[in-house]
């Protein structure tokens, strides 16, 4: 099978306008899945270069820049007349909750346990935020005041509640159902209310336009470093946006043959194979102000290091 395009330049600088992936969100990517696992700080003339590729300019980065500083999702630190950028601490801790979801396993279970939430004493000011971070988390509205989630582990949960302040102000609770009735009726409501089946659809798009890049990078690799960079950052940016719609349901509440399982397996494959190369181009093309970016920071972090990922 042959790539998606004749050209994979051209499919690099095409893809984000075809999936119509904006500046800003890219820079999130950029940042969470790479500048920080290779010492948080990266120049922006480094950034400018390394997303033109991908056709912004470099009006449009430096714009999307001062946009996701004013938004605390960036700081700037400058040095002489360079401009150095890194996640904010509240940017790294929204990202790495993301990125347990991102790098991990496809270890969906058969249990249909929940974790549910009512933000019962929620002023208004804080809600909003609260709701942000729940998508990010995974969960999702599963009637008004309620939001549900398919799993236990409740580490990114209680973090949040704890930023927020909000210890006495939400009831968390887990809760299952009792018989095969209740499991049939809410498996039809969240299928229709979550649009399954657009999640779905989305999982197989992804399949089918980065599949043939895995099985030609099984064959021979033709891409340059810089290429696999750039492949790299699309791959995972576009798998995060749909895991963002994710809903993480145990197997015996998603349709047959469903396709995030296909989607995990071929990201986790594509990433082991972009490692190399890219990480060659990060550490000979991107700077910060004391050189080169390093190899990579802190690999035994569980959620964000190298060797931890897709594990």
């Amino acid at each position: 099978m042959s790539l998606p395009t004749n050209n994979i330049i051209d499919f690099i600088a095409e893809r984000p306008e075809n999936a119509n992936i904006s500046c800003r969100t890219i820079i999130v990517t950029l940042f969470g899945d790479v500048i920080s696992q290779h010492g948080n700080w990266i120049w922006l003339g480094s950034l400018i270069d390394a997303l033109q590729p991908f056709g912004y300019s470099e009006r449009l980065v430096r714009t999307s820049v001062f946009r996701l500083v004013k938004e605390d999702w960036l700081e700037a630190k400058k040095i002489g007349r360079k401009s150095y950028y890194r996640f904010t601490e509240t940017a790294h801790s929204h990202y790495t909750k993301a990125a347990r979801r991102i790098y991990a396993a496809d270890n969906r279970s058969a249990n249909d346990h929940w974790l549910i939430l009512m933000p019962s004493f929620v002023d208004e000011v804080k809600l909003p935020e609260l709701k942000r971070q729940l998508k990010w988390m995974g969960f999702s509205s599963l009637s008004s005041g309620a939001y549900a989630h398919p799993k236990l582990d409740q580490d990114s949960l209680d973090e949040t509640i704890k930023e927020l302040e909000l210890e006495g102000s939400v009831i968390v609770f887990s809760a299952k159902t009792n018989d095969t009735n209740s499991q049939q009726v809410l498996k039809r409501l969240v299928y229709e209310k979550w649009d399954l089946e657009l999640l779905q659809h989305r999982y197989q798009s992804l399949v089918s336009i980065y599949q043939p890049f895995l099985e030609q990078l099984e064959k021979k690799n033709s891409l340059s470093d810089q290429q696999v960079f750039l492949m790299r950052v699309l791959l995972i940016h576009e798998y995060r946006r749909i895991l963002l719609q994710d809903h993480e349901l145990s197997d015996n509440m998603l349709p047959d043959n469903w396709q995030g399982h296909r989607a995990n397996q071929l990201v986790k494959s594509l990433y082991k194979l972009f490692e190399r190369a890219s990480i060659r181009y990060i550490t000979s093309e991107l700077e910060s102000f004391d050189g080169y970016l390093p190899k990579h920071t802190d690999p035994q972090n569980p959620t964000m290091g190298y060797s931890a990922r897709f594990n």
